[in-house]
């Protein structure tokens, strides 16, 4: 796998159980490394992490890495290879490395930040000035009403100028609605105390109404001796949705867009956690005399074949089931609300649609069947594995009964 480049202020550096795979230069230079190979060659990343969060950054790894818990932001104190200690907020994403899952984390370091934090406390016209200049959009604000904005606010949220953007009565305009009672909770939380900061990605409606991605940092100041939130936010759009992409292309099949075999096996089994029974029914099909359409009429007739298939049973499954590749000519339907005989008819359904789609392959017009095994969970006994290798024996089963045909279980 080559590792992917960012441009940006973030460092970046893969590891599998704290061993690193990758660091990029911004990480290296971050930690006071000469060079990337030195970050290489340590034996673990904790020698750069304090010792007293080992066990935190240990414990936040096997949840990640197990699916307790979805990557997130988190905060630590780390220490250069000069043995300064310095802040940092981390943001996970579990990636496939060399054909095994590992962790990547993209590092900020904080320093200048609580470095800003300090002169707040020293002098609040200091602070005032700093964050006009500084080059993440800041805002402070008062129940959603702007007290002040930085230049950098302005031209992140794509407004024509600050006083564009305080004139607004409240700046709520450009959160969604669908957020409006989050920010707001988030809000109070601040200002009660019941947290003393937040950071997160948000979603914000730009002033030329395009979707922009931020993460965002919130925290209480006195304001003209009054308590506000100030808003730092950095626009990550472009990063958001690079991992957005990984991520559905870690999941889904590049030739049909259905999800592939790992990604369903994996949604199954989330959407049934606790429950016995991971669906009612399944449904294993496989396109018949498949190799034979490759060899007379070429891979690209083939692929054809698949990505119409594909669509024919999505359309026909909708919203009753999943469906996915399994593999090859292979795809697997779950059923979690059918019973068998109504599985059955589905899969009449889609034996009748290949009959009704044709292709044209060397100027004549041609049909594919498929062959389809259907299982049926137990209540006494049901395993996603089991359902899976029932559906496929009965599969086999059709293939040796002469094809074009369904197979039920007794």
């Amino acid at each position: 796998m080559k590792p992917i480049h960012i441009d940006s202020t973030y460092g970046v550096v893969i590891h599998r159980n704290f061993s690193p795979l990758y660091a990029d230069e911004k990480y290296a230079q971050m930690f006071g490394f000469e060079s990337i190979d030195d970050v290489m060659n340590l034996n673990s990343l904790f020698d750069i992490i304090d010792p007293k969060f080992h066990c935190a950054a240990q414990q936040a790894y096997n949840d990640v890495m197990s699916g307790k818990e979805r990557p997130k932001v988190r905060s630590y104190v780390n220490q250069n290879v000069h043995g300064e200690i310095f802040s940092v907020l981390t943001v996970d994403h579990v990636i496939e490395w060399e054909g095994q899952p590992a962790l990547q984390i993209t590092v900020i370091d904080m320093s200048m930040i609580d470095q800003a934090n300090e002169q707040i406390l020293e002098q609040e016209q200091k602070y005032k000035d700093l964050i006009w200049h500084s080059l993440q959009g800041i805002l402070v604000h008062r129940d959603f009403r702007p007290l002040m904005i930085n230049p950098s606010f302005v031209e992140i949220i794509r407004a024509k100028s600050v006083a564009e953007v305080m004139a607004l009565d409240n700046f709520m305009r450009i959160i969604p609605e669908r957020n409006h009672d989050y920010a707001k909770n988030r809000y109070q939380e601040l200002i009660s105390g019941k947290v003393k900061s937040t950071n997160s990605i948000v979603e914000n409606i730009a002033f030329d109404g395009e979707i922009r991605y931020f993460h965002l940092f919130e925290s209480v100041i006195n304001w003209d001796g009054e308590p506000a939130v100030q808003s730092s936010m950095i626009d990550v759009t472009e990063k958001y949705n690079l991992e957005r992409q990984i991520k559905y292309q870690a999941s889904h099949d590049d030739l049909t867009g259905l999800l592939n075999r790992r990604a369903i096996s994996e949604k199954i089994t989330q959407k049934t956690l606790g429950i016995s029974c991971p669906s009612k029914t399944c449904l294993l099909i496989d396109i018949d005399n498949f190799k034979l359409i490759n060899d007379q009429f070429g891979h690209y007739a083939g692929d054809e074949v698949i990505k119409r298939f594909s669509q024919q049973c999505k359309a026909i499954v909708g919203d009753s089931g999943l469906v996915g590749r399994w593999g090859g000519e292979e795809f697997i339907v779950f059923l979690p609300q059918k019973d068998k005989e109504q599985a059955y008819t589905l899969a009449k359904r889609i034996l009748q649609g290949c009959k009704q789609e044709h292709y044209e392959f060397s100027g004549n017009k041609h049909t594919v069947a498929v062959s389809i095994g259907i299982s049926t969970c137990s209540s006494k006994h049901c395993h996603i594995e089991a359902l899976i290798q029932d559906a496929d024996n009965n599969m086999y089963q059709a293939k040796q009964q002469g094809k074009n045909q369904i197979v039920m279980p007794e």
